[in-house]
């Protein structure tokens, strides 16, 4: 069906046509008409203004040399890609397995590796920029489709860029306003740090091959044109590059491998040939066709983006048809409430396009690097980074998503239990502890970097538990979870010891990132050797809480699955037993086991509140005590001036129902950063880029989706027990709708809201589990069965059921 007042096909069929230039008369000429119109101010476009809510706008092209802050992002879990959308296009590629570095036992940070850049794809159509009028740069939420549109010499000229997750390529299409007016070339650069390298040009193919130093992985990528109407393509094999003349349309089609394989046991490499494997994935694509290509890359989109939508009134036209980054600066005087359910739904955006089935997980650029040597190495931080990516998953309602994860931890801990019980022995002895840890930074192949993270592996173990509490998935929590769970147990039962009190305490570890002048007391277990945040000592809060946690999702997962009765009551008896954090003098939560917090630090780490979010123990359900220290502790500590800081912030705030200091976090976390500050600068403000990519500074993904998260935390926080309703609503967000919330103990919700006060709420049951709604001081119990719906008022009231 058209949309009102149109002639031509509505606006997702035209999304599967588009490109098709060539398939009839009438798709071009509509192409031509409708693009055309689509480049004019956004209150003269077609749709108007509300076209624009989910699309991230630019006027112009990206700066190459900043592409990773200004270019607009593409992915499918595994390949990506930025769009610079110049005159000459643009296409900063990136295959999420291309890393130097192995299994690296020994832990030497500058040995472990790093993420690398792929390398660059440039269309050339031979048009002058200083011709170029009406010139767009969009990325729409909706498709994930990057669109780039200009006129040229008064011919209208469209690109279009996807990366598809069934065909597992990155595809751009060209189209122009008349016939046979794409004349140009597509060339290759590859990327650095190889230690060999070859590019073959023929016609319509170049192709890249060769390997990542340090050992690294075996890469190969390929790039196939089709350009239909051109006379014979030709190729320049010194440039790197093939041409095209006359084409009435043109595809680029990109495929990249590498020899990864998520295997320990095969050293995580296999024999096969990289460039052979990227050569049948750009062959299966062309023959498949771009028609088909679009329409599957839009269906698989679809079926996870539309499970979700936010809208949050206040915001008008004129705001909603400025370019993105225009609203985010505007944002800091005048408060476009839509503006955050845009940055909500770019968070949601990243994570499909770069954490899905099959793949690796975001690391802390997601899937998009420019450089050989990034910050950090791109690599995996397990002291809040990784986590923080991967808070969304659940309750953003992106089933799969979470599987890269899940997978990474089972694939890793082979090679991460060989380095722990390489270093680490039971505290008294010489004798290895079982099971696992990790250092601060790992890569792909086994390998970790920089100090031990004595309780890191009840952190990303709590990961296993936290996605059962939303599925109820008992096969998973039986197959992919009970397992690890167990065997972090068994490495605690190991490791504690007593602090001479009878309490039970992790022995030699520190609190990211925070240095202290001498311990009060230390048990040696082989952490230490080496460390650059020495000197550690016993019990510190943020271990503390993440065992407490650990035993009791062991022990529950235990119950559920009626295993290891016996085990159980060993684990429940140890965390009983278990040191508490304390309140210090200035009604604090205690960091470390001393009374030492200054209340005039304002690190950016807030280790020690792990247990108010995403823990439990100091949350005011569990301990209302803590709960009321660790408010104290925030206050002093101050909102968090980098990104993944800042979003921490946020969640915390909305956990303790502070509506004002949410927002507070939220609104440091959206403003605006310019791409000049691209370089690691921890006393600058976060914010955002002008592509919306997050600026720690530099870029890290870590806080646009930890950001996000705290939207739900506000508006539908969630245990297995109960559901809090509206509890942080910001001030800013008086009216609004936030459908498709997925809910701890399997529940799918929709809220909506007016005048910051509850109107509806309908719960849809995914488990048939109990659970108890709350709103302010009304509390209603449900009781339903798996697959049932039921509305409540906003006294939480029945309307049906």
């Amino acid at each position: 069906m058209n949309e009102p007042g149109s002639s031509g096909p509505d606006r997702r069929t035209f999304l599967k046509l588009g490109g098709l230039v060539a398939a009839a008369p009438v798709i071009a000429t509509y192409v031509g008409e409708t693009e055309a119109a689509a480049a004019q101010p956004a209150d003269a476009a077609a749709g108007g203004a509300a076209q624009e809510a989910l699309r991230v706008v630019m006027a112009g092209a990206a700066d190459s040399d900043r592409i990773l802050m200004e270019g607009l992002p593409v992915g499918n879990g595994r390949l990506a890609a930025l769009v610079g959308g110049g005159a000459r296009e643009h296409l900063a590629l990136n295959e999420g397995s291309l890393w130097s570095g192995g299994e690296n036992l020994s832990g030497d940070y500058g040995s472990m590796g790093s993420y690398k850049a792929l390398g660059n794809v440039y269309i050339d159509l031979g048009h002058d920029p200083a011709l170029i009028r009406d010139h767009r740069r969009e990325l729409d939420l909706e498709t994930g489709v990057v669109t780039v549109s200009y006129t040229y010499k008064k011919r209208r000229y469209v690109r279009e860029t996807f990366a598809s997750f069934p065909d597992q390529v990155v595809v751009t299409t060209v189209t122009a306003s008349a016939s046979h007016a794409l004349s140009g070339s597509v060339r290759v650069v590859d990327g650095g740090g190889r230690t060999s390298g070859t590019t073959l040009a023929r016609p319509g193919r170049l192709s890249v091959s060769g390997g990542i130093g340090g050992a690294g992985v075996r890469y190969g990528w390929q790039v196939l044109v089709d350009a239909p109407g051109s006379r014979p393509l030709t190729a320049d094999q010194p440039t790197a590059s093939t041409s095209f003349t006359g084409a009435t349309t043109l595809t680029v089609i990109v495929g990249a491998r590498t020899d990864y394989v998520p295997d320990a046991g095969r050293s995580f490499r296999s024999a096969t040939d990289p460039l052979a494997d990227a050569t049948r994935d750009t062959a299966a694509a062309l023959a498949r066709g771009t028609r088909s290509l679009r329409s599957r890359h839009l269906d698989d989109f679809d079926a996870l983006f539309s499970r979700q939508s936010i809208t949050l009134a206040g915001s008008d036209d004129s705001q909603l048809a400025a370019p993105t980054f225009q609203r985010v600066e505007n944002n800091q005087t005048a408060p476009d409430p839509q503006l955050y359910a845009l940055y909500y739904q770019f968070a949601r955006y990243l994570v499909i396009s770069t954490s899905r089935p099959g793949g690796l997980p975001l690391n802390l650029q997601g899937l998009w690097n420019v450089s050989d040597s990034p910050p950090w190495s791109s690599d995996y931080h397990h002291d809040i980074n990784i986590q923080m990516c991967y808070w969304l998953c659940d309750p953003g309602n992106l089933p799969g998503t979470i599987d890269p994860l899940v997978d990474y931890l089972h694939t890793q801990i082979p090679s991460w239990r060989r380095a722990t019980q390489q270093a680490v022995h039971k505290p008294g002895t010489t004798q290895p502890v079982r099971g696992w840890t990790v250092r601060v930074s790992s890569n792909v192949s086994g390998g970790l970097g920089w100090d031990w993270l004595p309780a890191g592996c009840a952190w990303l173990a709590w990961h296993l538990w936290d996605h059962y509490t939303y599925t109820l998935d008992e096969t998973f929590l039986r197959e992919r979870a009970y397992p690890v769970l167990k065997e972090v147990c068994e490495y605690f039962e190991d490791l504690l010891v007593d602090d001479g009190t009878g309490k039970l305490v992790v022995p030699e570890t520190w609190t990211p990132e925070q240095t202290i002048a001498a311990p009060w007391r230390v048990t040696r277990a082989g952490f230490e050797a080496g460390a650059e945040m020495r000197p550690y000592e016993d019990g510190v809060s943020l271990d503390q809480e993440l065992v407490w946690d650990a035993f009791g999702n062991f022990a529950e997962a235990s119950r559920i699955l009626g295993l290891d009765a016996d085990y159980r009551a060993t684990v429940t008896d140890l965390r009983g037993r278990l040191h508490v954090p304390a309140i210090g003098s200035w009604g604090q939560v205690q960091e470390w086991y001393p009374d030492r917090d200054d209340p005039d630090n304002h690190h950016r780490h807030v280790s020690h509140l792990w247990g108010l979010f995403p823990g439990r123990q100091l949350t005011p359900d569990v301990s209302p005590d803590l709960a009321a220290a660790a408010r104290v502790s925030l206050t002093a500590r101050g909102i968090g001036p980098t990104g993944w800081s800042a979003a921490w912030n946020a969640n915390l705030w909305a956990t303790l129902g502070d509506p004002d200091k949410t927002m507070q976090a939220l609104r440091n976390l959206t403003q605006p950063v310019t791409s000049d500050h691209g370089t690691i600068d921890m006393n600058y403000h976060g914010g955002v880029y002008p592509n919306l990519f997050d600026a720690h500074p530099p870029f890290q993904i870590d806080g646009n989706i930890g950001g996000a998260r705290a939207f739900v935390q506000a508006i539908a926080a969630s245990s297995l027990d109960h559901i809090d309703l509206l509890k942080a609503l910001p001030a800013q967000w008086p009216t609004g709708t936030f459908t498709g919330i997925r809910a701890r103990g399997g529940f799918e919700l929709d809220v909506s809201w007016a005048d910051r006060a509850l109107t509806e709420v309908t719960v849809r049951s995914l488990s048939g589990r109990a659970t108890t709604l709350r709103y302010g001081d009304k509390s209603t119990g449900i009781t339903m069965g798996k697959g049932a719906t039921a509305r409540y008022d906003g006294g939480l009231r029945l309307i049906e059921n």
